[in-house]
């Protein structure tokens, strides 16, 4: 499939509370769009305070897809993603409209980018039961010295007390019996039927994200932080939807271990450090254009600043055509 016919979609991608559904919905405005996310804490039902899901208001009436939409009992996977996500592009596109993917979960974004193909090996709960109860009892060094023997290359890039890397990595090794060099390879076999132009946001100053992270959980605070994490206090939860950065700093309080404000505290060194690895991973990736909130002068209106740059940047790689 050549350039030409490949589905333009367009991207936005940068660490919590930098302003990517802000941009997605001005975007989707100007160009006729429609904003896929990619954040893998969105997609669960009852958490919308939590993952700082975008309200009605703050869609302005533009259509959103892959958000609020799995039981927080269910397990979403990487390969769960590509398929909705690739699903939810060519629907846009078929409707005349634009897509917009914006969110910050890297590997969601790098996965669909590069059109990895991901198989559901048959078996792999059993291998991850039995992985699971070997590594009982061992120490995350035991369990990595396991790795460096059946894939160096995959051990060299997952830390040692990553344990829930570790063990993914031995499950897909001992799956398919392919090394994670291996993997890669075979998963990016197939050309992607889409054309991607990546954006990021960015602050120049750390210092200006945070203070942008606080501000927000303080506002989730004020909009009933409190409330959603009770309801979700108790209830069974699928691995991911228990780590929500918001909800689980708050069950020490509803049991007695800590104050509020100190459970509010938690909330945001919790997110600052979040945003701290999702720039780190962004950073790594190649072919991101970056924006940054502080190098919009004052007294110039953020978004439209912001969205004028992006519309140029994507104008320049070809992406909007007669948009």
């Amino acid at each position: 499939m050549d350039s030409e016919t490949k589905i333009p979609v367009g991207v936005i991608v940068g660490p919590t509370a930098s302003g990517k559904t802000a941009l997605a919905v001005e975007m989707a405005r100007r160009l006729s769009g429609e904003v896929i996310s990619a954040d893998s804490m969105q997609i669960y039902k009852g958490l919308p305070i939590s993952t700082a899901c975008p309200t009605e208001e703050e869609k302005q009436g533009i259509p959103h897809h892959l958000l609020e939409f799995l039981p927080l009992s269910k397990s979403y996977s990487v390969s769960d993603y590509v398929r909705d996500a690739a699903a939810a592009i060519q629907a846009v596109a078929a409707r005349g409209h634009f897509p917009i993917l914006a969110g910050g979960t890297g590997l969601y974004v790098r996965s669909l980018v590069e059109n990895r193909q991901y198989e559901d090996e048959p078996g792999h709960q059993e291998v991850r039961n039995e992985l699971l109860r070997w590594s009982e009892g061992k120490t995350d060094e035991e369990i990595h010295n396991v790795l460096q023997t059946e894939d160096p290359e995959a051990a060299k890039q997952i830390h040692p007390h990553n344990r829930k890397r570790v063990l993914r990595a031995l499950e897909r090794y001992r799956l398919t019996g392919r090394t994670l060099q291996e993997q890669n390879e075979y998963s990016r076999r197939i050309p992607s039927p889409f054309r991607f132009s990546l954006v990021g946001l960015s602050c120049r100053d750390r210092a200006v994200l945070y203070r942008r992270i606080d501000t927000r959980v303080d506002r989730m605070m004020e909009q009933g932080l409190l409330q959603e994490a009770k309801a979700l206090y108790g209830t069974p939860c699928a691995g991911t939807a228990a780590q929500a950065i918001g909800c689980k700093e708050l069950f020490p309080y509803f049991s007695g271990d800590t104050s509020l404000i100190e459970a509010t505290e938690k909330i945001k060194q919790g997110t600052r450090r979040y945003a701290k690895r999702q720039l780190t991973w962004f950073h790594r990736e190649e072919g991101i254009h970056w924006l940054y909130l502080d190098d919009v002068p004052p007294g110039h209106a953020l978004v439209t600043t912001l969205a004028d740059e992006c519309e140029a940047l994507w104008r320049a790689d070809g992406l909007l055509g007669d948009r």
